[in-house]
């Protein structure tokens, strides 16, 4: 299993139907205080009113086309049913021109000054990879990863191919900045490595936003397939304006251009922020229409004004085409302010075929979600399709996902939702089997121990209910990467993909692999690295463990976060080892959640080993299995390790320090190898003979062993 750097972190670092989820978690909380569930308000699953009351938010912009408007778009919709003639796309553009001479709803028009330039994947070296389960896109980046996107292709020879965008941004600012750059890798083996295809090299002082980018795939039966990606970005090294970059990057023969979405109106003022993305290239693969919607914030005096901005790309088989926007915001605007206003919008289809825009946190209606619907093969305003209340709680970072095909009505919003607004957030989703005209709320996570937000949501194309959310799910401060997917070969949640750290400014992404039909996939970052984690069985088990030299009795805390590698055995002579995971314990609560992949479902004994300390065994088995996480506490009490093998130390019990060959006894061969450390004044991160984790092997280390040796401390296991 690859980890990532071995660094010290110190610690600066802090719906489904009720048919397709079981109440997997609130059942299964062990005696374990850190596994106790503190929330006092049963979650709401019942199924949610949607509520109208002609507020500003509910007015939108009127559609009255005149007949020979409604003419003209019948005529461009007959085009559109057209298939196998992606050159029909241009016709469509200039009748969409046509209109606007009648009417000026929209305004088309081509790029504005290309943004970026491509450098192919020849002039780099290649990308380190590992296995199957567990894969690094990049182990290390020299630069901040800011932002993530992907798509999978899913017609053609190439179905499979996971292709995904990567924001990498230098750290710098000012007008001195050198300009950052979007990296587009693809795997071809579902994920088991990944290949530099191309990176996107900024223009003039532009910096990317973090956590601001999406993606979509166009892609015909055959023939070049476009990755259409939209990000965030800002002048003048970072300190200009907010503003919406958009590139398309052609495959198999590299082909690009980049600009930025110039909508109308739009002023040196105005920030535009949270680009999504969405087509209807599922039921139309030869003149598909993409659809772009971002959040305008207009500030007038002091005042901030949000706004929902859309455009539409027509002729989308083409790295430049021509871009239609419309000219006003989907929803009437008033004065308020809350950073996280965003919209998202996806394509279903419902007898017709229809776009759904989701509006989440606006300022002042905080617990509402507010829908909004319009037929997808005209560019014509949305219209309100009313708003729901699930909880009373402050929402936010709503996305939407649909599947796209003929007649396939689910639909699926993945949310936070702030727990009596006391800033503990839980991740929900809302399920619709009927295009959004009734939705069931349900919790993906609802514990106090999780904080669980910024979740993102794909539905695989054409295939009805199929969808994946990848989250964070943030652990005291470990940021951990959690999942729930729907599919053909079953339901899956996993509380945590990663097996190091996930702490980042970038939130998970989700896919799909094309293993046993369906199967889960999920993008995930550190700092200056990329992830890709497959496979959607697996365990997971939540364990405190104190470390004796680590351990500070009075701050109740280690120093650092440190790595136990964990391990099930069978409950039976020989006790053969079944699994092994690791995780790195978060130094304030020395617990946190790891995952076995392998383990069939069963009771184990769990054994604990750390670099230095005696390996542990737990004092009776655990249950494990795939639909609720297990939990062990070792510093509870000392009956919590085979044989009493803890020492208590404060408040805690702890595992022994000083086995530095890890040969289960601390004992003279311990103490040399210390003392030969001391007169070499050996120090530096993660030393075997560094007992107490200072950095520096000395006498306090010394002593900790001399002392455990004198009680002849060794491992304890079942005879």
């Amino acid at each position: 299993m690859s980890l990532l750097s071995g660094k010290k972190i110190k610690h600066k670092i802090k719906v489904l139907s009720v048919l397709f989820l079981a109440a997997f978690l609130m059942s299964t909380v062990s005696s374990d205080s850190f596994g106790q569930n503190t929330k006092k308000r049963n979650p709401n699953i019942s199924p949610l009113e949607t509520k109208h009351s002609q507020g500003r938010l509910e007015q939108t912009p009127q559609n009255n086309p005149s007949p020979q408007e409604a003419e003209i778009m019948n005529e461009m919709n007959r085009i559109k049913q057209t298939q196998n003639d992606t050159r029909a796309g241009d016709r469509i553009v200039d009748l969409q021109k046509e209109l606007e001479t009648m009417n000026g709803s929209t305004v088309t028009k081509p790029g504005t000054e290309p943004l970026g330039t491509i450098i192919p994947a020849s002039h780099f070296s290649p990308q380190e990879t590992d296995n199957l389960n567990f894969s690094n896109v990049i182990q290390y980046a020299y630069n901040y990863v800011a932002g993530l996107a992907t798509q999978v292709e899913q017609r053609g020879p190439t179905a499979g191919k996971i292709w995904l965008a990567v924001g990498l941004a230098n750290g710098d600012t000012g007008i001195l900045a050198i300009p950052d750059t979007i990296s587009v890798y693809y795997s071809a083996n579902n994920g088991n490595s990944y290949n530099l295809y191309a990176k996107i090299a900024f223009s003039a002082h532009n910096k990317i936003d973090f956590d601001n980018m999406d993606m979509e795939i166009i892609e015909n039966t055959s023939g070049t397939k476009y990755l259409h990606i939209v990000y965030g970005y800002r002048t003048n090294g970072g300190y200009g304006q907010p503003l919406i970059g958009y590139s398309i990057v052609s495959a198999p023969t590299l082909g690009y251009a980049g600009t930025t979405l110039v909508f109308p109106g739009q002023s040196l003022v105005s920030s535009y922020l949270r680009p999504r993305i969405t087509s209807d290239n599922t039921r139309y693969p030869s003149n598909p229409y993409i659809t772009i919607v971002a959040t305008q914030d207009s500030l007038a005096g002091n005042e901030h004004y949000f706004m929902a901005k859309v455009c539409r790309v027509l002729s989308p088989f083409s790295t430049t085409p021509a871009i239609t926007y419309l000219a006003k915001s989907i929803y009437s605007t008033f004065a308020g302010h809350n950073y996280e206003v965003m919209t998202d919008v996806a394509n279903f289809h419902n007898g017709s075929d229809s776009l759904i825009f989701v509006l989440s946190a606006y300022p002042g209606y905080e617990s509402n979600l507010y829908f909004y619907k319009a037929f997808s093969n005209s560019v014509v305003y949305p219209v309100s399709s009313g708003y729901s209340t699930p909880t009373g709680d402050d929402l936010a970072y709503a996305k939407v996902a649909s599947n796209g095909g003929t007649n396939q009505k689910k639909i699926i919003i993945a949310y936070s939702d702030n727990y009596d607004n006391s800033d503990d957030f839980d991740q929900w989703a809302m399920y619709s089997s009927n295009a959004g005209v009734t939705w069931d709320p349900e919790t993906l996570d609802y514990t106090s121990y999780n904080d669980s937000k910024y979740g993102d949501i794909i539905g695989r194309r054409d295939a009805d209910g199929s969808f994946s959310i990848a989250y964070k799910n943030i652990y005291g401060n470990m940021e951990n990467v959690g999942s729930y997917t729907v599919s053909g070969s079953g339901n899956s949640y996993l509380h945590s993909l990663n097996t190091n750290y996930a702490n980042s400014v970038c939130s998970p992404k989700p896919a799909f692999r094309y293993v046993n039909g369906d199967s889960c996939l999920s993008i995930w970052s550190y700092f200056y690295s990329v992830s890709s984690t497959g496979g959607c069985s697996a365990s997971n088990l939540y364990v405190t463990v104190a470390l004796e030299g680590f351990y500070d009795e009075v701050l109740d805390q280690h120093p650092t976060y440190e790595v136990v590698y964990l391990y099930l055995a069978e409950t039976t002579p020989p006790y053969n080892i079944v699994d092994t995971a690791l995780t790195y314990l978060d130094y304030s609560s020395m617990s946190n959640v790891c995952t076995f992949a392998r383990a069939p479902a069963g009771n184990y004994y769990l054994i604990v080993k750390h670099r230095n300390t005696v390996e542990t065994w737990s004092s009776t088995p655990v249950a494990i299995n795939t639909t609720n996480p297990a939990f062990y506490n070792f510093t509870a009490n000392n009956e919590r390790a085979y044989g009493g093998n803890t020492v208590l130390k404060g408040s805690r019990w702890c595992l022994y320090s000083g086995d530095v060959d890890q040969n289960g006894n601390i004992n003279l061969e311990d103490i040399i190898s210390i003392h030969n450390d001391i007169i070499t004044f050996v120090f530096g991160d993660r030393l075997d003979s560094d007992l107490n984790g200072d950095d520096y092997v000395n006498l306090a280390d010394m002593l900790i062993a001399y002392n455990n040796s004198l009680h002849f401390v060794s491992k304890i296991t079942p005879p």
